[in-house]
């Protein structure tokens, strides 16, 4: 009886934050868009701002839910910086929560506000949520080989010119990377060995484009480059498991995630991509790219255990072929202020209360969801190239 009430409870609470998460989007849209209007009046600076900060305290709300209230546990390998700086970070990619994950490195460095994303240009069409991503500064890429340079540059040379601060994340893999689809894992491979380079099996070769072109337009803006490897622990038959859906993380089915955190000088990236001998830069990027890749592809093989195939090692319980000791060889325990997050979250479960008790708030929530749903979307189409 009392693990029936316990995971009822459980159920509820995964209920609950759901609804705060996804109802939040749209005050915070109202609000947005609230700034624009009063702002058109004031200095573009005063504009981004405050919708740097807005951005920041949505940012915030999230990882309250996610980390806070989930109780996940976060092991870091690697000194991120206690101090701001403009920084490229690549990442490897496995799951929707991969973006909430590099919320939570943010936060812990004072950049969650700065955040500026890589996205696939399906995504300005998400209700509600492409509008926010363009209005910060994100930039959308196609999957269909459609690359467009000049957008990317033209985004990131206006950040420049504001001066804004810029924690610019791209996943270079371009799409998440599944054990179970050996598809997509067959045909990165194949992509390797026609460019040369060595094939992987725990993550999917790097595509160099977007990187490329990001570290040619802020390479002598930016002081560093982040190379993440996130990892989370969770259970599962296969020595490789999947990575908890969103919901799953939020019911507290993932107990733990490893990051592995380096920052590389960005002089030092781009001497060792100069001494490369390509015939072109971009071969030389990914060459590079690569490299690090590979690294992950270590971490994720140690991490896994996924070279010990004897002795019954790989009896098919993920949770008994890892040694506790050298799992947490892989970082120290991160906490992170309740401060931080809680203030967000409660100011924003706040406005969605007052707004939904009065006439016009439920109005106004009426509006936003339909007409200005549909007026994100068109203006994502025509201004997000």
């Amino acid at each position: 009886m009392a693990n029936f009430v316990s995971k009822l409870i459980s159920s509820f609470l995964v209920i609950l934050y759901v609804l705060i998460i996804a109802t939040s989007v749209v005050p915070y849209t109202i609000i947005l868009w609230s700034w624009i209007v009063v702002s058109a009046f004031l200095p573009i600076t005063w504009f981004h701002k405050v919708e740097d900060r807005l951005w920041g305290w949505y940012q915030r709300m999230i990882v309250f839910f996610f980390e806070h209230c989930t109780g996940v546990e976060v092991f870091i390998k690697g000194n991120i910086p206690q101090t701001v700086e403009n920084a490229l970070v690549i990442s490897n990619h496995q799951s929707l929560l991969d973006w909430i994950v590099a919320d939570f490195i943010a936060l812990r460095q004072g950049m969650v506000g700065n955040m500026r994303y890589v996205f696939k240009n399906s995504l300005k069409y998400y209700p509600l949520y492409g509008f926010g991503f363009g209005i910060h500064g994100g930039v959308f890429v196609r999957r269909d080989g459609q690359y467009n340079d000049r957008n990317m540059s033209e985004i990131l040379q206006k950040l420049i010119k504001r001066n804004a601060s810029l924690y610019f994340l791209v996943y270079p893999e371009g799409t998440r990377f599944n054990s179970k689809r050996k598809d997509i894992l067959e045909k990165s491979q194949s992509f390797a060995i026609k460019s040369g380079l060595t094939p992987l099996t725990q993550v999917l070769t790097p595509r160099v484009k977007a990187f490329d072109s990001a570290l040619n337009s802020l390479n002598t803006y930016i002081h560093a480059i982040y190379d993440i490897t996130v990892i989370y622990d969770t259970s599962g038959k296969d020595m490789r498991p999947q990575p908890p859906s969103a919901l799953q993380f939020l019911a507290g089915q993932c107990k733990r995630v490893y990051i592995h955190f380096e920052r590389i000088p960005v002089d030092d990236a781009l001497h060792k991509i100069n001494t490369i001998k390509e015939t072109d830069r971009a071969t030389a990027s990914m060459k590079w790219l690569h490299g690090r890749f590979e690294i992950k592809e270590n971490i994720l093989r140690d991490f896994y255990n996924l070279d010990e195939v004897s002795n019954g090692a790989t009896d098919g319980n993920n949770s008994a072929n890892r040694n506790k000791q050298q799992r947490h060889k892989l970082g120290k325990r991160s906490k992170l202020p309740l401060s931080y997050t809680f203030p967000a979250a409660a100011a924003f479960v706040l406005v969605n209360a007052f707004s939904l008790y009065f006439l016009l708030g439920r109005w106004m929530y009426l509006f936003t969801c339909t007409i200005g749903m549909f007026f994100c979307v068109l203006y994502a189409h025509f201004f997000f190239k």
